[in-house]
């Protein structure tokens, strides 16, 4: 029997990449997550259009915009990681002769 896996260097690439492979989904559960925060904001900020201008609601108000800031930071940053995973991911395939045995 042949090994695919006979080095030390092709182990921990592959740990490596199952951890990829973990990451990705995470990484886009939480921008699903980011995404959804994103549009409540805007549902709200449509909703308190229609009230009247007081304290209390330019307070939420600033509270949204606020959130809809961290949301766009959020989501950047997580798709800048996603990116940077499936980068790696992709160079793993490249240089594995593992991988390439196995994807053909």
């Amino acid at each position: 029997m042949k090994f695919l896996l006979n080095t030390q260097e092709e182990r921990c690439r592959m740990e490596v990449y199952n951890e990829y492979l973990r990451k990705i989904p995470q990484l886009l559960e939480q921008l699903e997550a980011v995404e959804k925060m994103y549009e409540k904001a805007v549902m709200e900020e449509k909703m308190l259009e229609t009230k009247n201008d007081d304290n209390s609601r330019a307070l939420y108000a600033d509270r949204l915009a606020r959130t809809k800031a961290q949301c766009k930071a959020r989501a950047d940053d997580i798709r800048e990681q996603a990116r940077l995973i499936f980068a790696l991911k992709a160079q793993i395939e490249n240089e594995s002769s593992a991988l390439r045995k196995l994807i053909g």
